[in-house]
């Protein structure tokens, strides 16, 4: 029986673009297997726009917009002020006002559109959910230690219980291998998606207390009550925030892994 076509009319995908970047300068113009970033990015979401969502790299530079443009995309100018690429993120919602949305990284060009259906799914379901978010199940102890790696607590309903770079939920008996067995421990994946009122609510709440410790932005929800699903999703993500990581990127774009 042939599956039914997933309809996504109702889904703004957002790609926020910043150029300016510490770590990685320009990066969404830094060269991926001959192409921009950002259009890889971009051209990896292709099977969410063949199933009806809306597109747009939202940048707040000439150069981005560029690019994307010659590259036959739909691109936005934001705001340069914008504290973080979900603030970026709901100035786009406000312009297309679309019912859903979906914030994926402009540093993401591995993101499995499987797993973004998942969770855009998942968040349509009754009864709807303000913001949702992905997971994946962590099984290396380095990653569970890793600060850089933000790991997340869920509950049998699925909501995220908290975000944090410290390993939770604490194993105090490691012998017991029970953190492997549930699983209790899952890495947190940067995507993101918000119903347009929740995206809304969650730019208006000030920035927590949690949030500013943990340099968390997802914290801000959980602080101020606001129910965060955590779908779990099959693949992991690369995200690419160093010249390392481009490297690393490449080299998976040259062994024909890329897309």
């Amino acid at each position: 029986m042939t599956k039914p076509t997933v309809t996504l009319s109702d889904w703004l995908v957002v790609v926020p673009a910043r150029l300016a970047s510490t770590r990685l300068p320009r990066k969404p113009l830094a060269d991926l297997a001959g192409k921009p970033l950002i259009v890889r990015v971009r051209e990896n979401l292709a099977l969410l726009a063949a199933d009806g969502a809306r597109i747009v790299v939202a940048t707040d530079h000439d150069d981005v917009r560029r690019v994307v443009d010659q590259a036959g995309f739909e691109s936005m100018m934001t705001l340069e002020t914008h504290p973080s690429g979900t603030d970026r993120c709901y100035e786009v919602a406000q312009a297309y006002k679309l019912p859903m949305i979906l914030n994926v990284q402009g540093d993401e060009p591995f993101v499995r559109c499987e797993d973004l259906r998942t969770l855009m799914t998942a968040m349509t379901r009754q009864p709807p959910c303000p913001m949702g978010t992905l997971a994946f199940p962590m099984t290396e102890d380095h990653d569970y230690l890793n600060p850089n790696v933000v790991k997340v607590v869920r509950s049998h309903s699925g909501q995220a219980l908290y975000f944090s770079r410290s390993p939770i939920p604490f194993d105090r008996d490691p012998k017991t291998g029970l953190r492997h067995k549930f699983p209790v421990t899952w890495q947190h994946l940067g995507i993101y998606a918000f119903s347009f009122a929740g995206l809304k609510h969650f730019c208006a709440l000030p920035a927590s207390h949690l949030e500013q410790v943990e340099k968390l932005e997802q914290l801000r929800a959980i602080e101020y009550g606001m129910p965060v699903l955590v779908e779990v999703a099959r693949h992991r993500t690369v995200g690419i925030d160093t010249a390392e990581d481009l490297t690393a990127a490449n080299a998976i774009f040259a062994k024909g892994l890329g897309r």
